[in-house]
């Protein structure tokens, strides 16, 4: 809770999760990187958050058999829909 009212200089976390794959992927320019990296640097939410995904990717990129695209989309809408907070806290058949 006391993040939320820290203040930082530069990008949001909301920010910095709509660009970390990219930022991971070494697909941003240098300005927008290096403004994350300052983020990530700051807020330990969101380096957690980027250790999250460079395990993922790090994980599918040593795999020695293709992983099938509709399970790679699945995973980074499964991905994003997490970062953005819209999975459920709980099984939605528990209730």
């Amino acid at each position: 809770m006391l993040k939320l009212f820290r203040r930082r200089k530069g990008l949001s976390c909301d920010q910095v999760l709509e660009v970390l794959q990219s930022y991971l992927d070494g697909e941003i320019d240098a300005g927008t990187a290096n403004k994350v990296a300052a983020h990530l640097d700051e807020c330990t939410d969101c380096d957690l958050e980027a250790g999250v995904y460079d395990r993922i990717r790090t994980s599918l990129a040593a795999r020695v058999e293709p992983v099938d695209a509709g399970v790679m989309s699945s995973l980074e809408s499964f991905g994003a829909r997490l970062a953005a907070g819209d999975i459920p806290d709980s099984d939605p058949d528990e209730t």
